[in-house]
């Protein structure tokens, strides 16, 4: 609790690893959304952004990353682009059609390039430079495939010591019976699944975890932010309010996931792990011991519970959220950049 007191009276250091499409039909506008909301949030402080394949390329997650910082007018904050591909090396099929079709070229919106524009650090020795100048000040968010942090751990195991927290989007449990248990696949949720491996060593790291799943970012739990706000976004005055709405219309065209019922509305998926992070009175966690299957042909990604005594449980996961609330928070955070 003391930690939580502190963290409201002066803003936390955070590094956000994301991978956001921007303008690409069927890419979530979930990493932007989340994106903007750490920069409206004066409890946290952004101090870099990493990126990392998922929804896109690295590339593209890149320039979509710098695109959200120039129209949110924070080019201050430096961006690293990360790993292409996951630690074992090598995509699955359709990842790797997907990244040679439209989720490997800009779309409708134009992507600034990355030339003179990034860190010339590796996300993941981007990683190990802050948490070694800011030790025990810095905390991750990691809302796409934990590849940066696992390959960050690899090369500096001393980092483990001085991260303050992780908290990550990912993961299902299956508590919400719905829409639980998996987007990707029927067992595993989509960052998880890209680069199990890295979330198992994520996991182990012995850091302080909170896992933010599927089991509170869906409309059952009225975490979706529906089109009345998305409208209010196409009426803002701001640069940063019309290109959220420009982001959130794309991805309405043609949404990737299903199951916003007869509402067209964009799911909080990242944004609830940043929400979640500056108020964690949204949520309610248990301690678990999780562990990933990263060698199941058919289970590949799924996260799983195992029973183990309480000093071996190494994270909080969030197993219920105050949907309304925790949409309200959202919303009016973003729409205080219109």
């Amino acid at each position: 609790m003391k930690e939580r007191e502190e963290k409201t009276m002066k803003p936390r250091k955070i590094i956000i690893d994301c991978d956001p499409g921007i303008g690409i039909a069927g890419v979530d506008a979930d990493d932007p959304l989340a994106l903007c909301l750490a920069i409206a949030s004066e409890e946290v402080d952004l101090i870099g952004v990493t990126t990392v394949f998922g929804n896109v390329s690295a590339k593209i997650a890149t320039q979509g990353a710098l695109k959200v910082l120039m129209e949110a007018s924070r080019t201050n904050i430096p961006v690293a682009m990360g790993m292409e591909l996951p630690l074992g090396g090598k995509h699955a099929p359709e990842v790797a059609r997907a990244y040679q079709n439209g989720r490997g070229r800009p779309g409708k919106i134009e992507l600034p390039g990355v030339e003179g524009k990034i860190s010339p650090l590796h996300a993941a020795d981007f990683i190990i430079e802050q948490v070694h100048r800011y030790p025990k000040e810095v905390d991750i968010l990691l809302i796409g495939p934990q590849t940066n942090l696992a390959l960050a751990l690899l090369k500096d195991p001393t980092i483990a010591e001085e991260i303050g927290e992780i908290v990550f989007m990912g993961g299902a449990m299956g508590r919400e019976p719905i829409y639980g248990r998996g987007n990707v696949t029927s067992v595993a949720e989509l960052n998880i699944w890209h680069d199990p491996l890295a979330a198992q060593i994520v996991f182990e790291s012995g850091i302080p975890i909170t896992m933010v799943g599927l089991d509170i970012t869906n409309p059952n739990k009225g975490t979706v932010m529906y089109e009345d706000v998305i409208e209010q976004m196409k009426r803002s005055s701001t640069r940063t309010g019309k290109f959220l709405y420009e982001v959130c219309s794309v991805y309405l065209e043609a949404p990737m996931f299903h199951g916003t019922g007869r509402r067209k509305g964009c799911i909080l998926y990242d944004p609830m792990a940043v929400a979640a992070y500056i108020d964690r009175s949204l949520v309610t966690t248990e301690r678990m011991r999780i562990a990933v299957e990263h060698n199941g042909l058919y289970t590949a990604g799924q996260t799983l519970e195992l029973f183990a005594a309480d000093e071996e449980k190494q994270m909080e996961v969030c197993v219920e959220v105050d949907g309304r609330r925790a949409t309200d928070f959202i919303c009016e955070r973003l729409l205080s950049l219109c």
